[in-house]
């Protein structure tokens, strides 16, 4: 049973890269990299590698994740392109300059929580590949299950799976600027170990996310988080 103690500390210091923003000061026409206008902006190889280095900056290194969940399952990593695997929902990929990954588990692999960020040309690239995914987890009846899970960022959504096999997974789809994260957590101790843990994890990495898109180093952590 978990005992949550969170901690999100406080804001780091500037980035030493900064985000470019145009002069209208409009949300839709902030870019990663330095693309600015609507969705049709031009992409850039600059957008990209900005894009690349914040994905790395937001996802949890291993220091900041519980200490009963420091075995890593996936080495962190980022890239300046979109994810090589778009499906599910498909245009997911649509805008995306940079993606990243990270896992970490348990010991006894009896719990598990993996980390995926997508970054998106500008918001409003993000805000259309979040409507869609968000469709997608509403329509998908047969696999996917809505939960009433904690607000999280600009915009979010919280499920759990129809298959037996996953029936002690719950995952959580969070935008937060030209950032969607995806927390996938697995607790086979059941469903209600799982909740408590996706909403203590997702705080720490909506926070992440937050104080990339206000150009500062995310520092917020989970490291408090006992079990």
């Amino acid at each position: 049973m978990l005992v949550l103690s969170l901690a999100l500390t406080g804001c780091g210091g500037k980035k030493n890269k900064k985000k470019h923003k145009s002069g209208s000061g409009s949300s839709h026409s902030r870019t990663i990299g330095g693309a600015t206008g609507g969705s049709g902006s031009g992409r850039t190889s600059g957008g990209s590698l900005s894009g690349a280095q914040d994905a790395k900056a937001i996802l949890p290194p291993l220091d900041a994740m519980p200490t009963a969940l420091r075995t890593v399952s996936t080495k962190p990593y980022s890239r300046a392109k979109a994810p090589s695997v778009c499906k599910d929902p498909g245009v997911r990929c649509k805008g995306a300059v940079a993606n990243g990954r990270a896992g970490y588990r348990s010991d006894d692999k009896g719990e598990s929580a993996g980390y995926d960020l997508i970054v998106y040309r500008n918001e409003r690239a993000a805000e259309r590949a979040f409507t869609a995914w968000k469709s997608y987890v509403e329509n998908n009846r047969h696999e996917l299950e809505v939960l009433g899970g904690p607000s999280r960022g600009d915009a979010s959504i919280t499920y759990g799976y129809a298959a037996p096999a996953r029936k002690t997974s719950q995952s959580i789809v969070i935008r937060e600027g030209a950032y969607i994260a995806t927390l996938d957590l697995r607790d086979n101790s059941g469903q209600a170990y799982a909740r408590k843990d996706l909403r203590a994890l997702s705080e720490v990495y909506a926070e992440r996310m937050r104080q990339a898109a206000r150009d500062e180093t995310p520092t917020a952590s989970a490291a408090d988080v006992r079990v």
